[in-house]
């Protein structure tokens, strides 16, 4: 079957050259936010960010239409619930307002609008719409009208709404009201719409002035790199400021016919395979690049991998656009090359030669690897006449060096889902576990984690492995299934019983971080571990964790929830 592809430069070509501007508008035509086809784009954005408790949920209604229900609480300085999507740039350009056709439940809505003229952490172009409980409406948004809020005061130096710089629509319940809501919403349509036959590709010539990415337009096109046409994606753009602080022989390798491939590598480390917007972005640590390595998110800082956004949520018909300070660079070193390079690795680097087993691990090998790396202070507790017989007995050495890597590439947060992995020889297994409030590989501390190659993570551990450790024989079905139940009711019972005295001790970050992980992995076991219903109530308690910027209260949102699943699962198994 052939597979469609998309070059990168076509889809940046796309969003950063100019698209022609619509002819005046003609009356009938209409461009659409239907429901026909399902929610998807749509998400919730909540008063978690703020401390806040209200809750908010999208789903399909019958015949095509979209459902926002949820509660709003007033606690801790919340009081909004609001659902939003992003739009391409230009799609509402040669209009004058919206129709929403709603159906509610006798409160005050608001249409929320944001436009690239006007970026905020918080608010927007706003208009203020009341429902009738349980009857359709029409309701009429007229741009003019809308006004700038930001946190619910009026912007008086504000721009007036540009229908072309509008990069999302949503609507919002903020009426001081506790209790549930629910409105329905069938169709939203702009008025006055331009011809039906415009280009929907969004135009970011505005970004791409204002924000400088003209060399990474340049880069992308010399790159000659592709991706599944159906991917929607999310790329971090850096503008020419940054491109500029590179060496200028750095850029020249990469430009020239040999850099190629260390370009295509820096060029996929700025893109993930999922649209994101910058809500959803900040709600996390850690995003994937197409590289295969991680994305730091710090939300304080508002950076990615340490570079910090300056523009955000600039949709295209690709997927989203984020404007960064910084060029992300890639590990580009192998395996082989940052354990020869680092100190901490000087005796596991002979042994590695020793054995062999250095091309494994090269940059002509991709992987990905794990490597659990024993430090020098690892090799030293081992005798010397006994680790002198080991780098000079190459079959054993090999054998023990195999147990140390994995032929996948495991990230921290990830062990504690998988329990196990088998090694390089296939022939044994490593078993993860949680000791201590640390994360262990058959015994042995994990000391430093995800240290980034090119084609794996390395992750230094306290001590030699065994060859053949922890292997074990293939379980059953069912025994796997209680095993996995047990597993993840160790993981939570452990945490308990690490974080309560951390949270009494007044270190509720700790508390909140531990309960967290342990959350998380047990998550990722599946529903064969604790059960659908378990499993939603935790994936739900992560999400409002993560909402929440009060340490205490998120370490309570997880210990409720943790609580409720290890009582489920105590009486299955009873």
């Amino acid at each position: 079957m052939t597979r469609l592809t998309l070059s990168v430069a076509s889809i940046l070509a796309a969003v950063l050259v100019p698209s022609p501007r619509p002819a005046a508008a003609q009356s009938g035509a209409t461009s659409n936010l239907e429901f026909d086809g399902g929610t998807s784009g749509w998400q919730t954005v909540l008063d978690g960010v703020m401390g806040g408790r209200s809750t908010g949920r999208i789903a399909a209604g019958e015949g095509g239409t979209l459902r926002f229900t949820g509660e709003l609480s007033l606690e801790n300085n919340g009081g909004f619930s609001q659902i939003r999507t992003a739009v391409p740039e230009g799609t509402f350009a040669g209009t004058s307002g919206l129709v929403l056709r709603v159906k509610g439940d006798g409160r005050s809505y608001q249409c929320d609008i944001r436009s690239s003229r006007l970026r905020l952490m918080a608010g927007g172009y706003q208009s203020v719409f009341k429902t009738k409980a349980g009857e359709w409406a029409e309701v009429e948004i007229p741009f003019d009208q809308c006004v700038a809020k930001s946190f619910g005061q009026r912007l008086g130096n504000a721009p007036a709404l540009e229908p072309a710089s509008i990069e999302s629509v949503g609507i919002t319940l903020a009426d001081k009201q506790e209790g549930p809501f629910a409105i329905e919403v069938d169709w939203i349509r702009p008025v006055g719409a331009a011809a039906a036959g415009r280009s929907s590709t969004a135009s970011l010539s505005t970004v791409a002035t204002k924000a400088n990415l003209t060399t990474l337009l340049a880069l992308v096109k010399a790159a000659e790199i592709e991706f599944p046409k159906d991917a929607k994606l999310t790329i971090f753009a850096p503008t020419n400021d940054a491109f500029a602080t590179l060496p200028r022989e750095q850029v020249e390798f990469l430009t020239s016919e040999k850099g190629r491939p260390t370009l295509q590598a820096i060029l996929r480390h700025h893109v993930v395979a999922q649209p994101l917007e910058s809500s959803a972005l900040l709600d996390r640590r850690r995003v994937k690049a197409l590289s295969g390595q991680s994305l730091e998110i710090d939300p304080s800082a508002l950076t990615v991998d340490g570079a910090r956004l300056v523009a955000a949520d600039v949709a295209f018909d690709g997927g989203l656009v984020h404007v960064i300070d910084g060029v992300m660079l890639p590990e580009l070193r192998s395996i082989e090359e940052v354990v020869a390079q680092d100190d901490r690795f000087s005796t596991l680097r002979a042994a590695i030669d020793a054995a062999g087993l250095g091309p494994q691990l090269g940059a002509r090998n991709p992987g990905p690897w794990t490597l659990l790396a024993p430090s020098n202070e690892a090799f030293a507790a081992i005798p010397d006449e006994t680790l002198k017989a080991l780098l000079e007995d190459r079959p054993a050495l090999t054998a023990v060096l195999a147990a140390h890597v994995l032929p996948t590439a495991i990230r921290r947060d990830e062990m504690l889902a998988q329990g196990s992995a088998r090694t390089l020889m296939g022939d044994g297994t490593v078993s993860f576990a949680l000791s201590s409030g640390a994360i262990t590989v058959a015994e042995a501390r994990i000391e430093v984690a995800d240290i980034e190659a090119a084609n794996g993570v390395i992750h230094v551990i306290d001590r030699v492995l065994p060859a053949r450790s922890a292997a074990h024989a293939t379980e059953t079905a069912a025994q796997w299934s209680t095993e996995r139940a047990q597993r993840a009711a160790s993981i939570l019972e452990l945490a308990i019983e690490r974080g309560v005295p951390r949270f009494n001790a007044g270190d509720t970050s700790s508390c909140a971080a531990l309960y967290e992980l342990a959350i998380a992995s047990v998550v990722l076991l599946g529903d064969d571990a604790v059960g659908a219903d378990a499993k939603a109530d935790l994936a739900k308690a992560l999400e409002q964790g993560s909402s929440s910027q009060d340490a205490s209260e998120r370490a309570w949102t997880y210990r409720r929830a943790m609580d409720r699943v290890l009582e489920r699962v105590t009486k299955a198994g009873s």
